[in-house]
């Protein structure tokens, strides 16, 4: 998603009792939706631009009620790898979903998750007909194998991570743990929760076009430990690290910003000015992508250093992170979105290598040994009722 550079600009990162003072991008104000989406040319709930969302492990599923539609994602045909080096089998595992992946619609309608695999289980979120949190078995199955978990509003922003689901239901934040059958509110907003990021204990967010980062911590205290330059678009945990982007009221100038996760330490990490799309992190990296075409950045996180893995990605909508593999999805070009691609890159490597291409706008990944699964959020033909998610082999 990108946002033109506007004029230099100074805003306060306050801190507790302490105000920081960043040089920052330039008089941020609330814009709208990103160019690129624009009102009924996506698949979100809400009626506008709709972004699938994650990276994480795991997905929300839409509510109760909603029935797989069966056959496939209807004008474009999924398709093994570029890479002629790799072996990978793309499986439709269920279909006919409508309007996959979490999206908030306040804001840049910043795309917030929604997919994620534990065990044998994938989970995901969808705000079409029956807006929710759902499961099915990851071998691919009929309507009858797909199970309603919980029933939304809209699903305007998700999480996961190796015992609990988070998601954001438009200003309700819930956490919704594998284990158990139902929900427990975590928080709530008076603004659409856009942003949302957590180190498995405290669960960062943020809300609308508000520059506040907040933060609730076991038995449900919030507080605004931080005020971003800008206005938030992306935002993940990698090590002991909470890290956001900014950005001015073009969409397009901005500052990549860092707190530790015990709320302190606040910094700005660096400044973009062509467009922000995308991050994810895990213990050791943070991956992300920015400017158009959008570069991939791996940054390691122990010693500041960081390489460009890629420079022709095209929309990159989310990333997943395994032991030895960042993978992400590009959505594709506009205005139809049928050429959305699978990407991963090796962690001590900087060769991308492209898994599946002609995926009708990828929104979501997860991925689970040399399996990822993929949210693809079907054709704007269908009103994005022919979503699919979809299993991806790489062997050997």
């Amino acid at each position: 998603m990108r946002r033109s550079a506007g004029l230099g600009f100074l805003l306060f990162l306050v801190f507790g009792a302490e105000v920081f003072l960043a040089q920052g991008c330039g008089g941020f104000k609330d814009a709208g939706q990103p160019g690129g989406a624009s009102s009924g040319d996506s698949p979100d709930g809400g009626g506008g631009a709709t972004e699938g969302g994650g990276g994480s492990t795991a997905t929300d599923g839409g509510g109760g009620g909603a029935t797989d539609g069966g056959g496939g994602g209807g004008g474009a045909t999924d398709t093994g790898p570029q890479d002629a080096s790799l072996k990978v089998d793309v499986v439709p595992l269920v279909t006919g979903r409508s309007r996959l992946g979490a999206r908030a619609t306040a804001g840049f309608g910043a795309w917030g998750g929604g997919l994620a695999v534990k065990g044998d289980q994938v989970f995901w979120v969808e705000s079409g007909t029956s807006p929710g949190l759902y499961s099915a078995k990851t071998t691919p199955c009929t309507p009858s194998c797909v199970t309603p978990l919980a029933t939304f509003t809209r699903p305007s922003a998700f999480q996961a991570t190796a015992t609990d689901l988070f998601i954001a239901d438009i200003t309700q934040l819930k956490r919704f743990p594998y284990a158990a059958s139902s929900a427990a509110p975590l928080a709530s907003g008076t603004d659409e929760i856009v942003n949302l990021a957590t180190d498995g204990t405290n669960v960062f967010w943020t809300q609308g076009t508000k520059q506040a980062i907040e933060m609730t911590v076991p038995g449900g205290t919030t507080t605004a430990p931080i005020y971003s330059n800008g206005t938030p678009i992306a935002m993940t945990v990698a090590g002991s690290d909470v890290f956001w982007t900014g950005v001015d009221i073009s969409g397009l100038l901005g500052a990549m910003q860092a707190i530790h996760t015990d709320g302190t330490g606040a910094r700005e990490v660096s400044r973009f000015s062509s467009g922000f799309d995308a991050m994810r992190g895990n213990a050791t990296f943070l991956y992300y992508a920015k400017d158009s075409p959008a570069t991939i950045h791996r940054r390691t996180l122990a010693t500041g250093h960081e390489d460009t893995v890629a420079t022709d990605a095209s929309s990159v909508a989310d990333f997943a992170i395994d032991a030895t593999y960042a993978y992400w999805v590009e959505l594709g070009d506009g205005p139809d979105y049928l050429n959305g691609r699978v990407r991963r890159v090796a962690h001590d490597s900087t060769v991308a290598e492209t898994i599946a291409v002609s995926i009708a706008r990828p929104v979501a990944v997860a991925v689970d040994g040399k399996t990822a699964y993929v949210a693809s959020a079907g054709t704007k033909t269908a009103s994005y009722a022919d979503g699919r998610l979809l299993k991806v082999t790489i062997s050997p």
